[in-house]
């Protein structure tokens, strides 16, 4: 066991916990597990919890980030894109991920630090497969093989969070928006974080003392985000620009508004909340109308990324506005996501915020490739002290709903994680099985 001192402790103040209040709550770790949306990493935490009410402490104790391979990601991308040889394949995805998670896993607790009791469970996000079609409803099926994890580790494994929001009658997500809270609140203030990724996506998380705090989250697909300036970079040079490293090319272009009124007539744009997108945000047909009409005006590909960066912004902007409540009283913006470098992107929030500080999500304590695992944790804990995480605000569910799927581990972890649970209904524990 390693005899290192821990990281500071994060201790947001002020407001009531999501916790379960006990006259006597043990310190409490977990495991979180999170497959990026491509399955080309792992990204994992070990999360300790400690105290009760306004004073839950929160502790990223060690953290690790594992490359998946080429064979992880190419069977996710042919099952993602119909393209599998064998329905059989899914199967063989989730054993060869297991494999992986639960190495990742026994790294993490062969250098634990000393004392720490062992993990109650492990929490696993991953992108799952999904069916996304209008004339019916949305449905999900894990990547996680839960009893190979389970008997690899002998650590209970709480996973499919999705499942259950869906189960509720909601979206499926996104499903870490309470975690964020805990993780990200401020006592006094609201806040926002905001991901610059692919995608780009919004949490509003209100200040812990707010009154109804937890009913007042809302998280959301904002719109295209990075993949919008890949795609016309890639597309606008043949092939030989990959992206805009730090906005370098788009500082050199002009803004081009009659493009950004088209790509906001598009039907996206008008949709209400809940909105939110598993796959994330991908407007190709207006991208392709717009390389026509790039065509016969003569626009530049730096052109047509400047005016990108400003629909990005443009969009963020507008949604603040019109889905936050009380929006002039944030004072700060957290920011996460390959976004957060591009230079012209910030310039341009800034402008449009004013008085709106733009700090990076890592100023909080939290290295932001253990976020994610972070978010997998605390969503575990919930589950274990039968808190609900479904909101409804958040994904349209009918009600509040607890989020997970519980598979044991071994006789001892089974033993622990009844223990964390009591004192249960019946029909707390018939929801939890």
């Amino acid at each position: 066991m390693s005899d290192r001192q821990p990281p500071p402790v994060i201790s947001p103040q002020g407001g009531v916990s999501p916790f379960a209040m006990r006259e006597e709550v043990p310190t409490r770790t977990l495991l979180g597990l999170h497959v990026a949306s491509d399955c080309r990493r792992l990204e994992a935490a070990q999360v300790q919890i400690t105290g009760q009410g306004s004073q839950v402490e929160v502790r990223i104790v060690d953290q690790e980030s594992s490359p998946l391979g080429e064979t992880i990601a190419g069977r996710f991308a042919r099952l993602r894109d119909s393209q599998f040889e064998s329905p059989g394949e899914m199967a063989l995805l989730a054993a060869e991920l297991a494999e992986v998670q639960a190495k990742v896993a026994g790294d993490l607790l062969d250098r634990s630090l000393a004392g720490l009791p062992p993990p109650l469970a492990i929490g696993v996000t991953d992108p799952g497969l999904w069916h996304l079609r209008r004339d019916h409803p949305p449905c999900y099926a894990s990547l996680c093989d839960a009893a190979q994890l389970a008997a690899r580790t002998g650590i209970n494994v709480i996973d499919a969070f999705a499942a259950a929001d869906l189960a509720a009658g909601g979206i499926g997500g996104p499903v870490g928006a309470l975690p964020l809270w805990f993780l990200l609140r401020d006592a006094s203030r609201p806040r926002i974080l905001l991901d610059l990724g692919r995608t780009v996506r919004l949490t509003y998380l209100p200040a812990a003392n707010a009154p109804r705090a937890i009913g007042s989250i809302l998280a959301f697909d904002v719109g295209p985000g990075t993949s919008l300036l890949d795609y016309l970079a890639r597309r606008f040079s043949d092939g030989k620009i990959e992206f805009d490293p730090g906005g370098r090319l788009a500082v050199q272009g002009r803004k081009i508004d009659k493009l950004i009124e088209h790509w906001l007539d598009a039907p996206y744009f008008r949709e209400p909340l809940p909105r939110w997108n598993p796959v994330g945000v991908h407007p190709y047909e207006e991208l392709e109308e717009s390389i026509r009409m790039a065509a016969e005006t003569g626009w530049s590909v730096r052109d047509l990324l400047c005016t990108a960066n400003h629909l990005i912004v443009r969009c963020i902007e507008r949604d603040i506005e019109r889905w936050i409540p009380a929006h002039e009283d944030v004072a700060e913006i957290l920011l996460v996501g390959g976004g957060a470098q591009n230079g012209l992107l910030l310039a341009e929030l800034g402008k449009c915020l004013p008085g709106v500080k733009l700090v990076p999500a890592s100023s909080q304590g939290f290295d932001e490739m253990s976020l994610d695992a972070a978010v997998a944790a605390v969503l575990a804990a919930l589950f274990i002290e039968r808190r609900t995480a479904g909101l409804p605000n958040v994904t349209g569910a009918t009600s509040p709903s607890l989020l997970g799927r519980w598979t044991p581990g071994s006789t001892a972890a089974i033993e622990g994680l009844l223990r964390a649970m009591a004192p249960a209904t019946a029909d707390e524990l018939r929801r939890a099985v």
